[in-house]
């Protein structure tokens, strides 16, 4: 299968996801609007990049390089949070980042949010831009291009899956490696 041209001319990449977990990593292709499972590999396995590698391989016989993908990072590295407010009031992204830096202690440049707002409910999905940016690492080190970050949160915790924008804005000095695990939310709280 080759890339698919739209009648307007636009060419539209076959659509891949990388789920991440400790469990296994999952390679899923979009097949008319359908995830099918390409493969999935262990993390802790002692050939994971000789199975990255085939998995990569088995991408690039459905569509020409580059394998453009969604990651989806565990659900336990996301914050998810939902506050309900006065509908008069305007909300920001700024108030929200404000309260979830208060919520974590974490600061605004080291986190990413995604909020929806229904009714009065405002939805808000956090994670650490450092877990991101280490994602995205990790996929192009095995060939594979991020297009966007997002996770599958529990029924109830947000509306939709959340979109997280490219945490390549923030780099890491080589000289200050993660001291430790990402940090992890019980249940996404």
């Amino acid at each position: 299968m080759q890339n698919s041209k739209q009648a307007s001319g636009v060419f539209v990449l076959p659509k891949f996801t990388l789920e991440l977990s400790t469990e296994a990593i999952r390679l899923l292709f979009d097949l008319h609007g359908q995830p099918c499972v390409i493969g999935d590999v262990t993390p802790s396995s002692r050939h994971l990049d000789h199975q990255m590698a085939a998995l990569l391989g088995l991408a690039a016989r459905l569509s020409k390089p580059p394998i453009v993908t969604t990651i989806v990072v565990p659900r336990e590295h996301v914050l998810y949070k939902t506050l309900y407010v006065d509908l008069t009031v305007d909300l920001s992204e700024h108030q929200i980042v404000d309260y979830i830096c208060g919520v974590t202690e974490l600061t605004k440049d080291a986190i990413c949010v995604d909020w929806v707002v229904v009714g009065s409910a405002v939805h808000i999905a956090a994670v650490e831009k450092l877990t991101l940016l280490e994602a995205g690492e990790f996929a192009k080190r095995h060939g594979f291009v991020t297009d966007v970050f997002t996770s599958h949160a529990l029924t109830g915790q947000f509306p939709r899956q959340p979109v997280f924008n490219d945490p390549r804005t923030l780099k890491r000095p080589s000289f200050m490696p993660r001291q430790q695990h990402p940090r992890q939310y019980q249940d996404g709280q």
